[in-house]
């Protein structure tokens, strides 16, 4: 006999993949029991099946009668197409020997109540326990939904005694003991196609539907013709793999010492199973192993009596358990008990499991002896179902998007959407990541919107927000000119202004969600001369130190002290109230007087370009300039006779006796340097090559300080005007200018 490492080994491989998603216990029973006790386990298996059948969670592929039509040997399939072989005895022998002295064998049963769902019964009448129906079915009833698994009902015989526990509940006395104990299970019928019938000891009859799935991996072999051999017979039988498609798989055996067991290397998926029995054989089991590569596994078990012989080497047994703690009752008399995990520990003759917290489903082996008889037992306990979000919370620009979505789950994810502008379409177990794509159609409104995404299996239940901008309002063009600001305190109500960024590339445009949106603008000469459609026009109400901020549909507003944003609100508050600061290159601090975001910035990081509040300037987010509107052409230059700079609001008259004037030949440039005696303010002409007459065209480069402050440091177009009583006029068609002694 190969090595019970090696068996342990290869059933690790053998158990891994298939049964990964198996959410319940199936207790798998390879022959009639002759014992009560064993008798119970069965009817333990039967009840539990049954719970798991009507509740959805497997499917009877098939059902063949056993040569001596003592039960059923199944093939269960659960909703991702795993499967499992199991045998259910019918419980046909000793009926009529339940009753009398040998005590009561309880006869177990289930019927639907007039709420829809299944109660179990215990000898023709409701099974209570706390005076309350014991529901069969994992189905509340509301709406036809599924709602919590039904508790686990367990019988057991002690003392003499039965006694029937449901859940974690305590054992509750039924009656005396019976020699003979009786599953429910009657018979099966899946010769339909559409239903398979299964009627049970109290003539309840009950029609569950056949599970359709995809292929899984499996071996199709009639083993009917190694059910019965005699010592040293050789038999042979073919069969079939069912893998699904781009699966390769390699096949493997378990057989007792001095067996021989050959497999023909398949071909299209078929090929020969030869087994032999040795001369001194006795019965026993040989497993056939497929391996997929993508590490799911199948075993197909042959019961073989020989004739003559009794059963020999270990009692190979399995069980299938959720991800919840659980426990295992050993047989009566266990000894030698060796475990390979450490999630599994013995109490007296009660196996313990612990809880599976880990995304994968996991397999240990014990093994143990009972009058000497060595039991190998197989545990697979299922995976802690769950989904993961990557994040949870998108958001997405009015003009719609695709986003690539990921999400980890370990269970197949239902996705649903609760708007129609929002669709989710996958892309083609530990976590493994599974791939989304959110399409998001455009928002063709001037409001923002939101809604969800749902990703669920079963109770399982992750919802991602969808936050979608608004259409960006776009604002009619502005008439009239814009010239850059360097002095704030030429500011007055009723002021138009633009705000614009410091690259002079972009204005403040109209309200996008949460902040205000960028417009292209062209300035020439720090002017912006015609405003394109789109750019924000702001007017100016309060006065110096508390400006209000008015755009068409109300006031810029700062949020909040943890967001930025720029809003607009329909009444002045602190957080609409702002002050504003200019230093001589015109970089404007405009602040709100609430909010510890409250600095009015542009954002220049590529994506996420805009006009909004921050607590401070950063690398991306910089200070902003003021264009102001220029109003109708002040009193021309040439109406004033003072000596001084008239530049519109910012006007310096000088004195004579006070102010000196130099006169200096450069070649043939003529250049006039106007000087304020402590050199505060000085104006310098350029631009010309003969003597200055009106008409000429000319540079006046104006730098001007207000005490300790650069206020003014430009040069600007201007036109010779008038030369008269030794005094030179020299100014624009916007009533800027100078007037300086000849």
């Amino acid at each position: 006999m190969k090595k019970l490492f090696y068996v342990m080994a290869s059933l690790v491989l053998l158990f891994s993949g298939c049964t990964r998603e198996l959410e319940s216990r199936l207790t798998e029973v390879e022959s009639r029991l002759a014992k009560v006790e064993d008798q119970v386990k069965e009817l333990n298996s039967q009840v539990s099946l049954i719970q798991k059948l009507i509740s959805g969670k497997y499917f009877v592929q098939s059902a063949t009668e056993l040569p001596d039509g003592s039960g059923y040997k199944l093939v269960l399939v659960d909703k991702d197409g795993n499967t499992l072989e199991k045998t259910v005895l019918n419980g046909k022998d000793g009926v009529d020997g339940v009753n009398g002295e040998d005590g009561v064998s309880p006869s177990v049963s289930i019927k639907q109540d007039t709420d829809g769902n299944y109660y179990w019964t215990l000898n023709g009448e409701w099974l209570l326990v706390g005076g309350e129906k014991v529901r069969a079915s994992g189905i509340d009833g509301k709406d036809g939904e599924n709602g919590k698994d039904a508790p686990l009902t367990e019988f057991k015989v002690e003392n003499g005694k039965w006694y029937v526990k449901v859940g974690d509940g305590a054992w509750t006395y039924v009656g005396e003991a019976a020699t003979v104990v009786v599953g429910p299970i009657a018979s099966i019928d899946a010769s339909h196609p559409d239903v398979v019938v299964i009627t049970l000891t109290d003539n309840t009859v009950l029609e569950l539907p056949r599970g359709t799935f995809g292929v899984k991996l499996q071996i199709l072999l009639d083993d009917a013709v190694f059910q019965h051999m005699t010592a040293g017979q050789t038999q042979s039988a073919s069969y079939e793999v069912k893998a699904p498609t781009g699966i390769t798989y390699t096949l493997d055996s378990y057989e007792p010492e001095n067996w021989k067991v050959t497999i023909s290397e398949p071909k299209d998926n078929k090929g020969i199973v030869t087994i032999s029995v040795p001369s001194t054989g006795k019965s026993s089991k040989v497993l056939l192993i497929a391996n997929g590569s993508d590490g799911s596994s199948y075993a197909k078990v042959l019961h073989i009596e020989v004739e003559g012989g009794e059963e020999e080497g270990p009692v190979v047994m399995q069980e299938m358990m959720d991800a919840t703690a659980g426990s295992i009752e050993l047989p009566a008399g266990a000894t030698d008990f060796v475990s390979s995990a450490s999630w599994l520990t013995l109490s007296g003759t009660k196996l313990l499991i612990a809880a599976n917290d880990t995304y994968d489903a996991r397999m240990a082996m014990v093994s143990f002896k009972v009058g000497g008889k060595e039991y190998f037992f197989t545990i697979l306990q299922a995976q802690k179902d769950a989904i993961v979000l990557t994040e949870n919370a998108l958001q997405v620009g009015a003009e719609g998007e695709e986003i690539p979505f990921v999400i980890k789950a370990n269970v197949t994810v239902e996705v649903v959407a609760d708007v129609d502008w929002i669709t989710v379409t996958p892309a083609t177990k530990g976590l493994e990541d599974k791939p989304f794509t959110v399409t998001v159609a455009a928002n063709g409104s001037t409001d923002p919107r939101e809604g969800t995404i749902t990703f669920s299996s079963g109770e399982l239940q992750q919802v991602v927000t969808v936050t979608q901008e608004a259409k960006e309002a776009v604002l009619p063009p502005v008439s009239g000119a814009f010239e850059l600001l360097t002095d704030a305190s030429l500011l007055q109500e009723g002021d138009q202004i633009l705000i614009v960024n410091q690259a002079k590339s972009h204005a403040m445009g109209a309200q996008n969600g949460t902040y205000r949106s960028r417009t292209s603008v062209t300035i020439v000469d720090d002017t912006v001369s015609e405003p394109e459609e789109g750019v924000a026009v702001i007017t100016l109400e309060g006065g110096e130190g508390a400006w209000n901020l008015k755009v068409s549909n109300g006031y810029l507003a700062a949020q909040n002290d943890s967001k930025n944003q720029l809003l607009t609100v329909d009444n002045v508050t602190d957080f609409a109230t702002w002050s504003i600061v200019l230093d001589v290159d015109g970089l404007a601090t405009i602040k709100a007087a609430a909010g510890a975001r409250n600095t009015l910035l542009y954002n220049s990081q590529s994506g996420t370009e805009r006009f909004s509040c921050y607590a401070n300037t950063s690398n991306n987010t910089k200070e902003v300039l003021i264009y102001h509107k220029l109003g109708a052409p002040a009193t021309p230059v040439t109406q004033y006779d003072a000596l001084g700079v008239y530049l519109g609001k910012q006007e310096r008259i000088y004195q004579a006796g006070t102010d000196q004037y130099v006169r200096s030949y450069e070649g043939s440039a003529l250049q006039f340097v106007l000087l304020e005696p402590q050199g505060k303010e000085q104006v310098k002409l350029s631009g010309f090559t003969t003597a200055l007459q009106p008409g000429d065209a000319v540079t006046v480069s104006v730098n001007w300080k207000k005490n300790k402050t650069q206020v003014v440091e430009k040069d600007y177009p201007m036109t010779v005007l008038k030369d008269q009583d030794g005094k030179l006029w020299v100014g624009d068609a916007k009533g800027r200018g100078v007037i300086i002694r000849k």
